[in-house]
């Protein structure tokens, strides 16, 4: 300060270079951390949310997951009852033509005819085994890709409840300290673990 100045030169100087004091003599604090608090509590809001929405798509890939299985195996179901039903036509025929007498060309053609019918019962059959056995594979590989998500997702989950958990901390370090340079340091380091959580 000049000697040329004036008394109310000198309150603004003086007024700049002492920190404003509240009642008790205690400093305010800044706007900005009370700021970074408040986002920092809405990204913890956000996170939790986005948790949710992770949790209801894993329970509903769980739901798809079933309902495949279920049909899969119905369908297997479905071809092995036509494997029974073939192996039966088989039988019967095999026994039929057993018990002929080849008297005539026509009991020989009824033969052929209850052979082929019963051949193309088994090509059905074994067709339909077939198409449950690489649908039972396909929803097997499914369900195991949903676990895969499913485990992700809850990986993903913890990650984001501990980032959140973490920032919080920080923010309530803010709050914790009566010294504001204390306050800081003790955000600052939250702030760091909060950083090394949602990384």
């Amino acid at each position: 300060m000049t000697a040329d100045s004036t008394p109310t030169e000198q309150t603004a100087v003086h007024t700049l270079d002492e920190p404003p004091n509240g009642e008790g003599g205690k400093q305010k604090r800044p706007v900005v951390w009370m700021i970074l608090a408040g986002v920092a509590i809405v990204a913890a809001l956000g996170l939790g949310a986005w948790a949710l929405l992770l949790n209801d798509d894993l329970n509903d890939t769980e739901a798809e997951l079933q309902a495949q299985t279920a049909a899969a195996e119905s369908a297997s179901d479905e071809a092995q009852r036509r494997i029974t039903e073939a192996r039966a036509n088989i039988d019967a025929a095999l026994s039929d033509v057993a018990g002929i007498v080849v008297v005539s060309d026509e009991d020989v053609a009824q033969a052929e005819e209850a052979v082929a019918d019963a051949e193309q019962s088994v090509a059905e059959a074994q067709a339909a085994v077939d198409q449950a056995q690489s649908e039972l594979e396909q929803a097997q590989a499914e369900r195991d890709l949903a676990r895969a998500e499913a485990e992700q997702a809850r990986a993903e989950a913890a990650q984001a409840e501990l980032c959140a958990d973490a920032q919080a901390a920080a923010t309530q370090a803010l709050a914790e300290y009566d010294d504001a340079a204390e306050a800081y340091e003790e955000a600052a380091a939250r702030a760091e673990t909060a950083a090394s959580a949602c990384s």
